[in-house]
């Protein structure tokens, strides 16, 4: 698990984004107030006392219409894909009547001491495991097992994750054709290498975008993109917002 952002926040009116889509997964402990979280046909108010989880990937909107407290966490939990768990779940999952919780939570956050910053750790990865019960993906593709032949397809993509990288070459490292490297990968993973490596290198810059501060320049030279040009439009084909837009909303926690 890698925690990329924490905070404990006051919020009010001025809570609000739309068509937020995240490289990571949010897990919010709704202290005081309340909020509001749109999902398509799904509009799910965030009470006060519960805990909810917002998956990697899940394209959503959230206000603020008074106030609220919240403690939040920005996780990925990254299986050998290099995909986060949650992502491809389509839904914001609820936890409800755990005030006793969120306190636990929130005196352990503000804890100076190493042991709270382990048992913190510790109560994460307890609500993720109950949340991917809840969400159905113990036991499902989220947990799937690959054949050797995928596992080092994966690892060739993601060292490093490129823009330039092409199926047709990582099918040659593998000694293996381009056909059946692609009917391989389609079988054990219901997807294509092509969306495989698109996700992929979608996923990097938005975390990339969050964590550093590096140009849009750079963050499009590292990633292997021609220039800033090509790199922003492909952003926003994919995201519907620029590269410096997402690193703006993004940094609002």
């Amino acid at each position: 698990m890698n925690i990329m952002y924490a905070g404990f926040a006051r919020t009010g009116p001025e809570w609000q984004a739309e068509n937020v889509c995240s490289p990571f997964s949010r897990l919010y402990f709704i202290l005081r107030g309340e909020g509001l979280a749109h999902r398509k046909e799904q509009t799910l108010r965030l009470r006060e006392g519960c805990i909810y989880l917002i998956p990697a990937g899940l394209n959503f909107c959230y206000s603020c219409t008074d106030y609220m407290e919240q403690l939040f966490f920005h996780v990925n939990v990254n299986g050998r894909n290099g995909m986060d768990f949650f992502r491809g779940c389509s839904s914001i999952l609820e936890k409800e009547s755990q005030e006793k919780r969120g306190r636990e939570a929130l005196k352990l956050y503000q804890s100076e001491q190493a042991a709270d910053a382990f048992r913190l750790e510790g109560l994460i990865w307890e609500e993720l495991a109950g949340f991917a019960e809840a969400g159905g993906l113990c036991g499902t593709a989220a947990m799937q097992h690959c054949s050797g032949l995928i596992n080092s397809f994966f690892f060739l993509a993601q060292n490093p994750v490129n823009a330039s990288t092409h199926i047709r070459e990582l099918a040659e490292k593998l000694h293996v054709s381009e056909s059946t490297l692609s009917k391989r990968f389609r079988a054990e993973t219901g997807m294509t290498p092509g969306a495989y490596l698109s996700q992929l290198v979608l996923g990097r810059a938005c975390q990339m975008l969050l964590s550093e501060d590096d140009s849009i320049a750079a963050v499009a030279e590292k990633l292997g993109f021609s220039d800033q040009f090509y790199f922003t439009k492909y952003f926003r084909r994919q995201m519907s917002m620029t590269p410096s837009a997402y690193r703006r909303l993004m940094r609002r926690g």
